[in-house]
């Protein structure tokens, strides 16, 4: 029996040590996460404007091409609950902020960053963020919380040495850029236009929508209080994209927007969903712009609207 329980210590101790070095060669790969903290805490005192969201605006605003001081903060995947939560933790680091550029997709009043729906954007948020969910009990640890997720990662920059980050010094995110767009990207447009609608049709009793749009209100009462104007852009999807939304799900997406707006003197909404002006090259798939191409076009376009020239 003694020299059983040895052999499990033994074991277990292996185990144990072997799960700490894989954490921590984990906690070394380029993620969006620690960039984006990085992008705060080091230009934090330059940050005039700052761009917001998920990855529509992630790699759809380019900094670059708007007024001096901004940057893109936004995060693939990141949905409301974690965009107030950042301006929360974060805005006393950006002392000179004056305008918040939130970006809203199609499917965003029916996205919830939660363990069952995306546990990894959950997980990094805790650990490189510092930005806790409320009640968040998950663990601060990639190997415990999602080992076959951030195994991909770990393959991806050890094994296969492909990069993990493609964010330029102003934050827009390059991994959205032509040279990376599949050739059948718009094959797959309805597919990925089910999926999102798909959403909207579980949240038959609307309660997803109403705490996102609970969120919303957040984020506009909070930039109210710090004297910042509030911009919400829903920017242009491909053609494709565009024809098969369906009316109802738009329609209570802007019409969310239309309260929000009425409700808040620091918000304006610029709506380009459906804008005819975005040919084939503008995009990288059916709902998000080229890095690129697209995202120079539509930030030009987006700051002369918006009076940030």
């Amino acid at each position: 029996m003694k020299k059983f329980l040895v052999s499990v210590l033994l074991f277990s101790s292996v185990l144990i040590v072997l799960a700490v070095a894989f954490e921590c060669m984990q906690r070394r790969i380029p993620n969006t996460y620690r960039f984006t903290r990085g992008l705060i805490e080091n230009r934090g005192g330059n940050i005039s404007t700052a761009v917001i969201g998920s990855s529509v605006v992630n790699c759809g605003l380019d900094p670059a091409l708007m007024p001096s001081g901004s940057y893109n903060l936004a995060i693939s995947g990141e949905w409301l609950c974690f965009n107030r939560k950042l301006l929360e933790r974060y805005a006393a680091d950006m002392p000179h902020l004056r305008t918040v550029v939130l970006g809203i997709a199609y499917q965003t009043l029916w996205s919830d960053d939660d363990p069952k729906a995306d546990v990894r954007s959950v997980v990094s948020h805790k650990i490189y963020m510092d930005i806790r969910r409320d009640g968040d009990w998950w663990p601060g640890s990639e190997v415990l919380s999602a080992g076959q997720l951030f195994l991909r990662k770990w393959s991806k920059w050890y094994l296969r040495h492909k990069p993990t980050l493609h964010n330029d010094s102003l934050g827009l995110d390059h991994g959205y850029d032509l040279s990376e767009r599949k050739r059948e990207w718009k094959e797959e447009i309805p597919d990925m236009l089910a999926g999102q609608s798909e959403q909207y049709a579980a949240d038959r009793d609307k309660a997803l929508y109403r705490r996102n749009v609970a969120h919303l209100e957040a984020i506009a009462a909070f930039c109210r209080e710090c004297g910042i104007a509030l911009l919400v852009v829903v920017p242009p999807v491909h053609r494709l994209y565009a024809a098969r939304a369906g009316a109802e799900q738009l329609g209570d997406l802007r019409a969310a927007l239309r309260r929000l707006a009425q409700g808040y003197a620091n918000v304006r909404v610029f709506d380009y969903f459906a804008d005819d002006r975005f040919g084939d090259d503008d995009f990288y798939n059916g709902n998000h712009l080229s890095a690129d191409c697209g995202a120079q076009k539509f930030t030009r376009i987006f700051c002369r609207d918006a009076g940030l020239e």
